[in-house]
């Protein structure tokens, strides 16, 4: 264990040295992925381990929530609702159409496509005898791909918000740099 602590440590850092976005998680993901693929046999994380990360992170996020954010919420919620169960309804179409070319069980295709926490996933697969070692993969790049693409999308979204709330003239939106927005102009 103290290797994987290791390897996705020096991850960590090398991805913080790259400036990969969200580099602490990415990092960590590809160091400790890089020492699952050389590393001859299995390495289980323990269950305390998981619990441990996830009480940290679940506390960053509680920390993070500050007074106001609930009206806010409620304010999002119908519409939020309606994105998750369509996220999930497309997750779970691309399962079963995966699972149809017969290069992989339907389950397991369903749970390596519907959104949800690399772990959760992982336990559902187990639980359910699924392929639990390509259902933490597919969880696992659809995490890097994410946060890989995180600060593309931000930049569109502030460049599009941006210009549409000034009310802009076309001829000062042409000027737009690509850092700005996802135009590519």
């Amino acid at each position: 264990m103290l290797l994987l602590a290791l390897s996705a440590g020096v991850g960590a850092r090398l991805g913080r040295r790259l400036r990969l976005p969200m580099w602490p998680l990415t990092g960590a993901i590809l160091g400790g992925l890089v020492l699952t693929l050389v590393w001859p046999g299995a390495i289980d994380v323990p269950a305390g381990w998981r619990i441990v990360a996830q009480v940290l992170v679940g506390t960053a996020v509680g920390a993070a929530i500050e007074e106001g954010v609930l009206r806010e919420f409620l304010g999002v919620l119908v519409p939020g609702a309606l994105a998750v169960v369509s996220i999930i309804g497309i997750g779970v179409a691309a399962g079963l159409l995966i699972g149809a070319t017969g290069h992989l069980d339907h389950v397991s295709a369903v749970l390596g496509m519907v959104p949800g926490g690399v772990g959760e996933m992982v336990a559902s697969a187990t639980a359910l005898h699924a392929n639990v070692p390509v259902v933490a993969s597919m969880h696992v790049v659809r995490l890097v791909i994410s946060l890989a693409a995180l600060p593309l999308m931000i930049r569109c979204v502030t460049g599009l918000t941006r210009r549409a709330g000034e009310g802009r003239p076309d001829e000062e939106a042409s000027r737009l740099s690509d850092s700005d927005d996802c135009s590519g102009r």
